[in-house]
């Protein structure tokens, strides 16, 4: 009986240390950070009739392609629905759209565009963030992720994270496809029965346009600390922040 414990105790220590080491040579895929209020993006205003107001975002390195977010504050009906729409456009032609919860504000709008290999192929795809809201104290933004396939012209269904571009954010190796890390800020207890702000992240990919979580990476939670606080300040693309030795993996 004890050796059959010490075998399972063994196999779940290792089973915990495979898992952590796929993580050690990741680095962002994405260069995009959080929305920032003081920043100036190169955005187009879209020719729309009022109350309808839009603008576009010409895709890096791709001047024929662009994505265009259009919408109306002053619902026609009182039963209308309350979102924006997207859409996909290349040399003129608007291609794909679909809904989206976004919304519109200035000074800086509030989608961003970029290209990313996702499936490990040799063609990027084209990922779209749109933020849907911002809490007050830290400042916590809420975004939707959406993946175009650009040869397809289909659109993934989204996926909600929380602080896009400084916790959240897409990961891989080199030549790899890259995988998201999906993370939420939650507050609870430690062993010790303090109560503590954590960061709480798990991995997803993409497969016929839907996100399955990653079953064999390790979900992850750091506390949020002042090391991590100022970490999260200064962040201009998305952290390592689960590499830190304070990280907690399952």
């Amino acid at each position: 009986m004890k050796l059959k414990t010490f075998i399972l105790l063994f196999s779940a220590t290792a089973s915990g240390t495979l898992s952590a080491s796929v993580l050690t040579d990741l680095r962002p895929c994405s260069k995009v950070g959080a929305f920032n209020f003081e920043q100036k993006m190169p955005y187009q205003a879209l020719k729309a009739t009022a109350p309808i107001v839009g603008n576009c975002l010409v895709v890096p390195n791709k001047p024929q392609e662009k994505v265009c977010m259009q919408g109306s504050y002053q619902a026609e009906k009182d039963n209308d629905a309350d979102y924006f729409k997207m859409s996909y456009w290349r040399e003129g032609k608007q291609l794909v759209e679909w809904k989206s919860d976004g919304f519109l504000m200035a000074p800086a709008e509030t989608f961003n565009v970029e290209l990313l290999n996702v499936d490990g192929d040799s063609d990027l795809e084209l990922i779209v963030s749109v933020m849907t809201s911002e809490g007050m104290g830290m400042g916590v933004q809420t975004s939707d992720i959406f993946v175009l396939d650009r040869k397809k012209l289909t659109i993934s269904a989204p996926i909600s994270v929380e602080d896009y571009g400084r916790i959240s954010g897409f990961y891989g190796k080199s030549g790899q496809a890259c995988r998201l890390l999906v993370s939420t800020w939650q507050s609870h207890e430690d062993d010790k029965g303090n109560g503590g702000l954590y960061a709480e992240g798990a991995w997803y990919l993409l497969k016929d346009k839907q996100w399955l979580e990653a079953k064999a990476w390790p979900k992850m939670s750091r506390r949020y600390l002042f090391r991590f606080q100022d970490e999260r300040a200064a962040a201009k693309a998305p952290l390592l922040w689960f590499l830190d030795k304070t990280t907690e993996m399952e």
